[in-house]
């Protein structure tokens, strides 16, 4: 009993010890909270009103940065652009959140500087300029059938024009986008072009840079254009985009040929595969054609109508090739040696049928069409 007395001493004194340390530990907190929540953010310190934050040293922001643009860096070797874009978002998102502090901002800053930041945020920009396709315009109606609709718009005096094609293709998506895929046999059903389109760099399945040379009496058509194709799977459509004015860096262009004339194309074109019970694929097309001249609006008008006919029976040609057994392009379909057409089967509608083009399909990070 003597060595247990001799004892209570030294357990009083832990005791008061401890009880003053919890008095303390309440009063910072009490403090703290006062204080408000930006005060402990500037330290990296937990918060009461923050419910527990982790501190924001804990975090490798310029890691977490870093990462970001690695991985979009090899999204984007397979042109996976939405992808890509999602991946720095939710980089973007972390660096900058409200607990993110100084070191967060600074990671922010240079992953906005990154060359890969600026390639994706760019051609984001330009798959959201496809949403002009469902905007109000002035076009006129040239033309109107069951499965088809064309607008026209051409200024006097103006060396261009504009129309709209909207349509119905009885073919699945793949065929419909075989023929252009298979760039080598455009001649066997086009005879309008002089030789198999180029490519002027090695090409992706979703972004290539093409050459055509086509021949319109004796005058000899040129066109040179970036392809980008995005499809969003998450809610069923693919957006096609073909430009003239794009960088050329790294890019050998080829010498106008003799009595030729090389023509500018800025093409955005919306597939959408039906779905339930419906077949098929329905077109949205807007394009602006540059003639490199002034040409009266009457014979405009004329060539608009021509060219947009042949687009659409051209595509409608190429979509029945496609799927017919023996063809060159069904044999080529069917191999799919790049997974070209494997990819374009996960592009279909969720709901089981199609919706509207005015109406749905809303991607999570911007609304390319209006949500339904």
């Amino acid at each position: 009993r003597q060595g247990e007395n001799g004892w209570r001493p030294v357990q009083f004194l832990f005791r008061r010890s401890a009880r003053l340390l919890l008095v303390a530990a309440l009063a910072f907190l009490f403090l703290r909270s006062r204080q408000g929540p930006r005060a402990a953010e500037d330290t990296g310190a937990p918060t009461a009103l923050a419910g527990l934050h982790v501190p924001n040293r804990l975090y490798n922001f310029s890691k977490v940065a870093s990462n970001a643009q690695k991985e979009a860096e090899k999204l984007m070797d397979e042109f996976s652009v939405l992808e890509a874009e999602a991946v720095l978002s939710k980089a973007l998102h972390k660096c900058q959140g409200s607990h993110s502090g100084p070191r967060g901002a600074s990671a922010a800053a240079k992953l906005k500087e990154a060359p890969i930041f600026s390639k994706v945020s760019g051609y984001g920009a330009l798959y959201d300029s496809s949403r002009s396709n469902l905007m109000p315009s002035d076009m006129e109606l040239a033309w109107k059938h069951d499965d088809a609709e064309l607008y026209i718009r051409s200024a006097t005096g103006a060396s261009w024009f504009e129309y709209r094609l909207v349509a119905h293709i009885d073919a699945p998506l793949r065929s419909c986008l075989a023929p252009l895929h298979e760039r080598d046999l455009i001649r066997e059903y086009q005879p309008i072009f002089v030789e198999p389109h180029q490519d002027l760099m090695p090409p992706q399945p979703n972004h290539a840079m093409v050459r055509t040379l086509s021949r319109i009496m004796s005058l000899k058509i040129e066109t040179i254009f970036e392809l980008v194709r995005v499809a969003n799977r998450d809610f069923g459509f693919l957006v096609e985009i073909a430009r003239s004015d794009f960088p050329i860096e790294g890019i050998s262009m080829p010498d106008l040929p003799w009595w030729g004339r090389r023509i500018e194309v800025n093409t955005r074109n919306i597939w959408m595969p039906q779905g339930g019970k419906e077949k098929g694929t329905v077109l949205i097309s807007n394009a602006r054609v540059g003639t490199g001249a002034p040409i009266p609006t009457s014979i405009m008008r004329f060539i608009a109508n021509q060219l947009a006919n042949s687009i659409l029976s051209n595509i409608r040609k190429g979509a029945d090739l496609a799927v017919t057994p023996g063809s060159r392009w069904h044999d080529r379909v069917k191999k799919d040696g790049d997974g070209f057409y494997k990819d374009l089967a996960a592009v279909s509608p969720r709901s089981g049928s199609l919706r509207p083009a005015h109406q749905a399909r809303l991607r999570h990070m911007r609304c390319l069409l209006p949500r339904c």
